[in-house]
């Protein structure tokens, strides 16, 4: 596979872990960098894709950067209702108090009961 910006952007939405290892790891792409509209962790929050939210934080990912709609990784996986993802996100540290670009709370928007419960944890 080639590594350019949409088919690393496709690797990471379907999950696609090897080859996103090995892109990333390879220095050919920063986890930091934004790719297309939003960065790497994002796009794995947004598609349920635990393993690599896993692999980008070991990376250095930054867990609560914005995307150009002002949306973090952690309201993508709220939004898409990925609880395991939401709960992941919020063990690393991401802020669980942030609001949505409408300044919803991440807690009021959250779909379903098990995400906002993890969301009003102290």
């Amino acid at each position: 596979m080639s590594s350019n910006i949409e088919d690393i952007i496709w690797t990471i939405k379907n999950g696609e872990y090897d080859e996103v290892e090995r892109v990333f790891l390879a220095g050919l792409h920063n986890v930091n960098d934004q790719m297309g509209l939003r960065f790497p962790l994002h796009y794995a929050a947004d598609f349920g894709q635990l393993k690599l939210l896993k692999f980008f934080v070991r990376i250095g990912a930054d867990v609560d950067r914005k995307d150009k709609y002002g949306i973090t990784p952690l309201l993508a996986a709220i939004w898409e209702g990925h609880t395991r993802c939401v709960e992941f996100l919020l063990e690393v540290g991401a802020s669980r108090t942030g609001r949505t670009p409408e300044g919803l709370s991440y807690a009021e928007v959250a779909e379903q009961d098990e995400i906002r419960r993890l969301l009003e944890r102290n």
